[in-house]
C-alpha cells in the first residue's frame, strides 16, 4: 500500500503529465468505442430483424413463373406444414394526371406479407385490392406524382394499359430494403390485377417470387440445401431458381455496411495508434524528470521490482481513468452515427455503447502497458549512480535486445485489433503492413530531414542557427513529434483525393455526356415507331442498343456453375479456382448480352484486340467475345477462355478476345459481354436507349408523352439518380471524414502533449538565453522557427505519401476513381504548419515567461 499511495502522489504532483496522458488516450480509446459499438448495433439490428427483412423463412426467386414440376419439387421437400405467399416484382411507369414517374410494383397475393404488416392510415373504405383495381402507396408518392401530400382516396393513376384507384396510404410497409435509399417508390396492388396492363411482355425485368414460413425448429439451412440440389438435379446443373434464407439477406447487408464501417473502423485504430504513440513518449518524459527520485528510493533500499510496480501502477491507474473518459466521450459520439450515415443504414435502428466493447477498451486502457513497454523496459537496467549523476538516457550496454524485444507486443496488438475491426485477416494485414510501412518511410526522412539540421545550422542568422542547433541535438524528441505529425496529416490527406474522385466520376465522368433520361423494355417490333417518335420531341436519343438475354452453360468445358475451377489459356487454374469458390451460393446463370459494331465511349480496352467487325456466321468458328473487367475477375475469366452459352435454346460457343473497363456511371446502355456481330442479330430481343440533351422545362412533358406513346417502356431519370448518388457519397464522405478528423484531433492532442514537453525541457535554454540578453520577439522567433519547420516538412512529406496511399486504396477499393485535389492539399499543409506553430506558442508562453532567476536558483 506504501508504493501505491507513493504512486498516487507522484501523479497529482505531476497533473499535466496525467492530464495530456488520459487525453491522449481517451481520444483514440473513444473512436474505437463508438465505431465498435456502432458495428454492434448493426448486427444486433439485423440479427433481430432478418426474418422481417426477408418476410419470410424461405424465398425462392426466378425470372419466369415456376413450372408445375418445380413447385412439385418444392412441395415435396418443404413438406405439407408451411404457409406460402406469391409477390411479382417490377419497375414500370405510372401516370398520374399530367405526371409520369418510376414506380417499383409489388403485385401480391392475400397471404403476403408472412412476417411483419401494412401500417395503413385507414382512410379508405376498402382496402380490397385483390378484387378491385386499386393500390397501396405513401403520402411522398402520391405528392411526387403531383397528387398533392393530402392526396384524396380514390385518386386515379394509370399502369399500362388499365387505370388503378388510390385504395389507402401506408405509412411503413413489410418490404425492408437493405438502406434507405431506393432507386424507385413502391406501389401495392394485388396479384391477380396485373392482368389487362399489358406490363408484362417478353424481355421484361420482373422477379417471381415465392414466400415460405415454417413452423418453429424447422431447419431452414437444410431445407434450402435440398432445394438448391433438386433445382440443379432437375435442370442438368443449369438451375434457373434462386434459393434464399435469413443468411443471404446477412450477407448483403454485411457488404453494403461492411465498407464504410470497415474503414471508419481502420481510422479509429490509427487514432488509438497515434494516441499510444504519445502516451509514449509522454512517459518516456515522465521516467526522465523521475530519474533523480528513483536512484533515492534504490539508494534507501528500494528493490528493482518494487520500483517495476510503482510505475506497473500508475500506468494502469492511468489508462483505467483513460478508459473511462473515453467511454463517456463515447455516449456522446455513438447517437451522432445516425445522423452521418443518413439513408445508409435502417431507420429505425436503435444504435447504444456496446458493454463488450466497453470491456474491451477497459483492458485496453488497463493494458497501456503494451504502448510504454519500449520506454518501460529501460527500467530493466538502471543503476542508482548512473540516475544521481543525470544519465538516465544514456544507451546501457546489453540492452539493445530488450529494447527490440519490447515493440513485439506493441505491433502484435496493432495486428491483432486492426484483423478484428477489419473483420479478415488479410484486410486487417493489408491495413497494418501499409500503415507501418508508411511510418517507417516517414520516420526515414525525418531522420534525413533532422540530420540534415546540423548543415542548415551554420546559417548566419542567429534565429535560425539555435533552432535548427536545438532540432539536430534533440534529434530522437524531434522525430517523435515529426512521425506523430506526419500520420495524421498523412490520414485526412488521402480523404479529398478519394472523394473527389468518387464525385466527379458520379456526377460528369471525365469525357463523358451524362443523359438526361435511361429507357428499359423497347419491343423490337416497337423500334422503328420508337425512334420516329423521339425524333420529332425535344432531346437526342443516342445509344440504341439490343439486349438478348441467355445463361453461361460453362466455361473451359468446365461447368459454370460449378465449384470446380476451369483453367484456360488465359488465366491460371489456381486464380481461378479462387475466383470461383469464393462466389457465394446460388451462382447467377442468367445475363443480358448484345452486340455493337465499335464500342461506347465509356468502353477501353485493357487487354486484348478488338472484336472483329467481320458478321459472324453459325457454325464457324467459335465467335468472338468482349468481356467487362469487372465481370472477369468475378468470375475468374480470362483471354482466350472458350464459354459455352445457351440463348433461347439454341447452344453457343464464344472465346474470350479482349477485356474492357467499363465506366457504369456513365447510365448508357453497357454489358457485361458483348458479342461479334451476327450472333444474336435476328435473336429476339428487347432494347435499351439514352435521350440526352433535354432541357429541364421538357423533361415531365416528354416523360408524359412517352408514357401514353408506349405505356410499357420505364424511364429513369438518370439526373435524379446522380443526384441520389451524389448525396450518398455526400454522407460517406461526412463519415469518413467524421472519423478522421478524430484521428487529427487525436494527433493535434499528442502534437500539445509533446510540445509541452518538449517547452519544459527546454526551460533552462529559454532561460539562458535571456540571462545572455536574448528578448521575449527572439526566443518566440526561435520556437516558431523549430516547430514550423517540423509541422510544415511532416505535413509535406504526409501529402505526398498521401497521394501514392489514396491512388492505391482508389484501386483497390473504388475501381481506380481517384483525383487530384490540389486545394484540399494546400489546406491541409498550411493547417498543420499553422496549428504547430500557435500550439507551440500556447504550449511554451508559460517557460518563456518565467524569470531568469529561476536558473539561478537551481
Amino acid at each position: 500500500m506504501l508504493w501505491l499511495g507513493l504512486g498516487v502522489r507522484q501523479l497529482l504532483k505531476n497533473r499535466g503529465f496525467a492530464f495530456f496522458f488520459i487525453l491522449n488516450l481517451s481520444m483514440g480509446l473513444a473512436g474505437f468505442i463508438a465505431i465498435h459499438s456502432f458495428g454492434s448495433s448493426l448486427n444486433r439490428h439485423l440479427a433481430d430483424n432478418l426474418k422481417e427483412i426477408l418476410t419470410a423463412d424461405l424465398v425462392l426467386s426466378a425470372n419466369s413463373p415456376l413450372t408445375q414440376e418445380e413447385l412439385g419439387l418444392a412441395d415435396s421437400v418443404m413438406g405439407p406444414d408451411k404457409i406460402h405467399a406469391r409477390l411479382v416484382r417490377f419497375y414500370t411507369m405510372v401516370k398520374a394526371g399530367d405526371n409520369a414517374r418510376l414506380v417499383r410494383v409489388m403485385a401480391m397475393d392475400d397471404a403476403y406479407p408472412l412476417y411483419g404488416q401494412f401500417s395503413l392510415e385507414g382512410k379508405g373504405g376498402s382496402t380490397n385490392i385483390q378484387d378491385s383495381p386499386g393500390v397501396l402507396m405513401t403520402r411522398d408518392t402520391a405528392h411526387a406524382l403531383g397528387l398533392g401530400a393530402d392526396a384524396p382516396v380514390n385518386a386515379p393513376l394509370v399502369l399500362g394499359n388499365k387505370t388503378f384507384h388510390v385504395q389507402d396510404f401506408f405509412k411503413k410497409d413489410p418490404d425492408k430494403s437493405l438502406t434507405a435509399v431506393e432507386l424507385a417508390p413502391k406501389i401495392y396492388m394485388g396479384l391477380g390485377q396485373l392482368e389487362g396492363t399489358g406490363l408484362i411482355q417478353f424481355g421484361s425485368r420482373i422477379s417471381y417470387l415465392y414466400y415460405y414460413r415454417f413452423s418453429p425448429g424447422v431447419d431452414v439451412p437444410a431445407l434450402a440445401g435440398k432445394l438448391e440440389q433438386g433445382f440443379s438435379e432437375m435442370s442438368g446443373g443449369q438451375p434457373r431458381v434462386n434459393v434464399y434464407d435469413s443468411r443471404d439477406v446477412n450477407r448483403s447487408l454485411g457488404r453494403i455496411t461492411g465498407h464504410f464501417t470497415g474503414y471508419l473502423g481502420l481510422v479509429s485504430i490509427v487514432a488509438l495508434f497515434l494516441a499510444g504513440i504519445a502516451s509514449a513518449y509522454l512517459f518516456r518524459g515522465y521516467l526522465n524528470l523521475k530519474q533523480r527520485e528513483m536512484a533515492i528510493l534504490m539508494s534507501i533500499g528500494a528493490k528493482q521490482w518494487e520500483i517495476y510496480l510503482l510505475f506497473s501502477f500508475q500506468l494502469v491507474l492511468l489508462g483505467i481513468l483513460a478508459a473511462v473518459l473515453a467511454i463517456l466521450i463515447s455516449l456522446f459520439l455513438v447517437p451522432a452515427f445516425p445522423l452521418l450515415f443518413k439513408g445508409l443504414i435502417p431507420t429505425d435502428i436503435q444504435l447504444s455503447t456496446d458493454p463488450v466493447t466497453i470491456v474491451l477498451a477497459l483492458g485496453m486502457g488497463m493494458g497501456s502497458l503494451v504502448f510504454c513497454l519500449p520506454v518501460f523496459v529501460r527500467l530493466f537496467g538502471v543503476k542508482p549512480l548512473i540516475l544521481l549523476r543525470g544519465e538516465g538516457g544514456r544507451r546501457i550496454h546489453g540492452m539493445v535486445f530488450w529494447q527490440v524485444l519490447s515493440f513485439i507486443p506493441g505491433l502484435a496488438a496493432f495486428f491483432l485489433v486492426s484483423v478484428v475491426v477489419a473483420g479478415s485477416v488479410k484486410n486487417g494485414s493489408v491495413f497494418a503492413g501499409g500503415f507501418l510501412l508508411a511510418m517507417a518511410f516517414l520516420s526515414g526522412m525525418g531522420w534525413l530531414i533532422f540530420s540534415g539540421c546540423k548543415i542548415l545550422s551554420t546559417t548566419r542568422y542567429l534565429v535560425g542557427k539555435i533552432a535548427f542547433r536545438n532540432l539536430y541535438r534533440n534529434k530522437w524528441s524531434s522525430l517523435s513529434c515529426f512521425v506523430t505529425i506526419a500520420m495524421g496529416a498523412f490520414l485526412i490527406s488521402m480523404i479529398p483525393q478519394i472523394q473527389k474522385g468518387l464525385q466527379t466520376e458520379i456526377m460528369r465522368p471525365e469525357g463523358l455526356k451524362i443523359p438526361t433520361f435511361f429507357l428499359v423494355d423497347i419491343q423490337e417490333e416497337q423500334r422503328r415507331d420508337f425512334v420516329d417518335f423521339i425524333g420529332k420531341a425535344p432531346g437526342e436519343l443516342v445509344n440504341i442498343s439490343p439486349m438478348v438475354r441467355g445463361r453461361i452453360l460453362r466455361v473451359n468445358q468446365k461447368p459454370f456453375h460449378g465449384g470446380e475451377a476451369a483453367s484456360g489459356p488465359g488465366q491460371s487454374g489456381s486464380k481461378q479456382s479462387n475466383a470461383r469458390q469464393t462466389r457465394p451460393r446460388g451462382r447467377r446463370l442468367e445475363f443480358n448480352f448484345s452486340y455493337r459494331t465499335h464500342l461506347d465511349v465509356s468502353e477501353t480496352i485493357v487487354q486484348g484486340r478488338p472484336l472483329s467487325k467481320t458478321p459472324w456466321s453459325f457454325g464457324a468458328v467459335p465467335f468472338e467475345i468482349s468481356v467487362a473487367t469487372s465481370f472477369a475477375e468475378r468470375y475468374g475469366l480470362g483471354l482466350g477462355d472458350l464459354i459455352g452459352f445457351d440463348i433461347q435454346g439454341i447452344p453457343l460457343e464464344g472465346r474470350v478476345v479482349n477485356l474492357r473497363k467499363v465506366r457504369w456511371n456513365s447510365f448508357q446502355p453497357n454489358f457485361f459481354l458483348l458479342f461479334q456481330d451476327g450472333v444474336l442479330n435476328d435473336a429476339p430481343k428487347t432494347y435499351l436507349a439514352a435521350i440526352s440533351r433535354v432541357a429541364p422545362e421538357d423533361r415531365q412533358e416528354l416523360k408524359n408523352k412517352i408514357v401514353t406513346a408506349f405505356p410499357n417502356i420505364s424511364i429513369i431519370d438518370v439526373t435524379q439518380m446522380a443526384g441520389t448518388l451524389l448525396s450518398i457519397t455526400d454522407r460517406l464522405s461526412l463519415s469518413i471524414r467524421f472519423m478522421a478528423w478524430l484521428a487529427i484531433a487525436a494527433g493535434l492532442v499528442s502534437i500539445f502533449s509533446i510540445v509541452r514537453h518538449e517547452a519544459r525541457k527546454n526551460a533552462n535554454q529559454v532561460n539562458l538565453l535571456k540571462v545572455l540578453g536574448a528578448d521575449f520577439k527572439m526566443i518566440q522567433a526561435i520556437t516558431l522557427v523549430e516547430f514550423g519547420f517540423i509541422g510544415f516538412t511532416a505535413s509535406l512529406f504526409a501529402v505526398l505519401l498521401g497521394f501514392g496511399f489514396s491512388r492505391a486504396i482508389s484501386w483497390y477499393f473504388f475501381d481506380s476513381l481517384w483525383q487530384f485535389d490540389l486545394k484540399a492539399s494546400l489546406v491541409i499543409l498550411c493547417l498543420t504548419t499553422f496549428v504547430c506553430m500557435g500550439t507551440a506558442m500556447a504550449a511554451s508562453r508559460k517557460v518563456m515567461n518565467t524569470k531568469p532567476v529561476t536558473l539561478l536558483a537551481n
